[in-house]
């Protein structure tokens, strides 16, 4: 390594003080390209690329919350129904098959808890509620049981869902 360096301080003393300037000169032309080429550049595409995906990813959220808007009913439509939502609730689910816990969820609407159901028994009986008696399923969390059964935890509302 001593020799090497040697070498390039003996070619270096050989140069004029023109020389060194144009060879200094060059070279940091030459660091310039590099950065441009291996730092500056890529950044950018990987910028141009990200608001490229950025803007794809906001018309697809505007196409799907029209679609959701056009398929689910306006929220004000919706009659109460004349028995109250609990024991229509609690009157479909036994209808069904299904043993339903009811309770407050923390948004306010009333939550139903089923545990250990089928699949094909819970999404009737959801489809049921929806359709038939108009109610708005606001939230639905699904846990699969090793025996291949769920347990369920949601909450439902008459139009549409608070917050």
């Amino acid at each position: 390594m001593n020799r090497i360096m040697s070498l390039a301080a003996h070619w270096w003393g050989g140069r004029t003080l023109r020389e060194r300037r144009m060879v200094a000169v060059m070279n940091l032309l030459l660091l310039a390209v590099v950065v441009s080429l291996g730092v500056v550049r890529p950044v950018l595409d990987w910028r141009a690329a990200a608001a490229d995906r950025a803007a794809v990813a906001a018309d697809v959220l505007v196409e799907v919350r029209a679609a959701v808007a056009a398929i689910r009913p306006a929220g004000s439509t919706a009659p109460a129904p004349a028995e109250g939502l609990e024991p229509l609730v609690r009157r479909t689910a036994e209808a069904a098959g299904l043993e339903v816990v009811t309770l407050m969820s923390p948004s306010g609407q009333l939550g139903f808890q089923l545990s250990r159901v089928g699949s094909g028994p819970l999404f009737a009986w959801l489809a049921v509620l929806e359709t038939d008696h108009r109610l708005t399923i606001c939230s639905l969390g699904v846990t699969e049981n090793a025996d291949a059964t769920l347990n369920v935890e949601g909450s439902v509302s008459v139009g549409g869902c608070v917050g």
